[in-house]
């Protein structure tokens, strides 16, 4: 004699006014459901899961966005904290051309004052002399034509040594031809004088005249520095005639010049 087990489902009403009952024939319908219901548990919680991970990701994308903007702001503010450095740098020299005094070895001057620059009014007999570039004696630490061991060119102009922001001045009236920065002579200025005569003033930290000015002898037109091919602070100073080199401290006059060694720079014949 076989007996079977069968199942029954009772479902009750929540005030248990009503009670019905579901037969079931065997084991495999009982699994059925009770698979069923796994089922969808699983798919349940493998949805809250799916969503979960959404969410998480869609956080994580608004963080890298947000990391990204601030990357780039800082980015920015690096780049404006750069350029407030060379501000305040450029600032300096200025300030430094303003209000620093004339050194007391400086030859006495007329002053005039023009958009920020000094101007020396020269005297009738010194108009047409060629002056010393500078308002400081300096030091010649090179000559024109002097030449390296290691080099077979030599020097087209005079190298003299002063500290930076020192005066640079038109060693006579002209018309600034050129005035920018060159990878050798840093910031530079040419000058145009009568004559066919040209001027450069190399190496400098900051200029004060642009190309198409009218300068007049002694104007200060820049600052001393040690921009482009230089080792040290030092203005080069080069001078030609129709596009011949000429030496310079056979020319300009002399306000005190010194050799690297201390003594006054001689006159050279042309």
């Amino acid at each position: 004699m076989t007996f079977l087990r069968r199942w029954t489902l009772q479902l009750v009403r929540r005030d248990g006014r009503e009670v019905r009952s579901l037969p079931l024939g065997g084991a495999r319908p009982l699994v059925s459901v009770a698979g069923t219901i796994i089922a969808l548990l699983g798919l349940g919680f493998l949805g809250g899961l799916l969503t979960a991970w959404r969410t998480e990701s869609g956080r994580v994308l608004e963080l890298e966005a947000e990391v990204a903007a601030h990357e780039r702001e800082l980015e920015r503010m690096n780049r404006l904290a750069s350029r407030l450095n060379e501000l305040e740098e450029e600032f300096g020299f200025l300030q430094a051309a303003v209000t620093a005094g004339r050194p007391a070895e400086s030859p006495p001057v007329n002053v005039v004052l023009r958009e920020g620059m000094e101007v020396r009014s020269p005297g009738p007999a010194e108009a047409t002399t060629l002056a010393w570039p500078l308002t400081q004696r300096g030091f010649i630490t090179r000559h024109f034509g002097s030449r390296p061991a290691d080099s077979r060119e030599g020097h087209p102009g005079l190298d003299i040594a002063v500290p930076t922001g020192s005066y640079v001045r038109a060693i006579q009236a002209g018309r600034v031809e050129e005035a920018g920065e060159d990878p050798i002579y840093g910031k530079f200025l040419r000058i145009a004088h009568p004559d066919g005569l040209t001027s450069l003033y190399g190496h400098n930290a900051w200029l004060f005249a642009e190309a198409g000015d009218e300068v007049e002898r002694l104007e200060v037109i820049a600052l001393t520095g040690n921009t482009g091919r230089s080792s040290a602070p030092h203005l080069h100073l080069e001078l030609a005639r129709n596009g011949a080199l000429l030496d310079p401290l056979s020319l300009v006059a002399d306000h005190g010049g010194r050799d690297n060694a201390g003594a006054p720079a001689e006159r050279q014949p042309e």
